[in-house]
């Protein structure tokens, strides 16, 4: 005669398999760890904001601007 437990562990694994089948868990399971098309994209998208970002600070770094003697806000680039 089989035991209580063998049976309910065979249940439960049967069970298990139904459902990983049914709600297409394998599927699921690959698309959230591993990177698709939309993590490589947004990944390129940050890099490409960084170096712009890095890019934008450069040249205002670079640049001359004269200061207004009331509010000493930058008010054009000298020449």
């Amino acid at each position: 005669m089989i035991g209580t437990g063998v049976i309910v562990e065979k249940v439960l694994k049967l069970a298990a398999k139904q459902f990983r089948k049914q709600f297409k868990l394998d599927e699921v399971l690959d698309y959230v760890q591993n990177p698709n098309d939309a993590d490589k994209r947004i990944d390129e998208l940050e890099l490409t904001v960084y170096h712009q970002g890095k890019l934008i600070k450069q040249l205002l770094e670079e640049r001359d601007f004269a200061l207004c003697e009331k509010c000493k806000k930058q008010i054009k680039e000298n020449n």
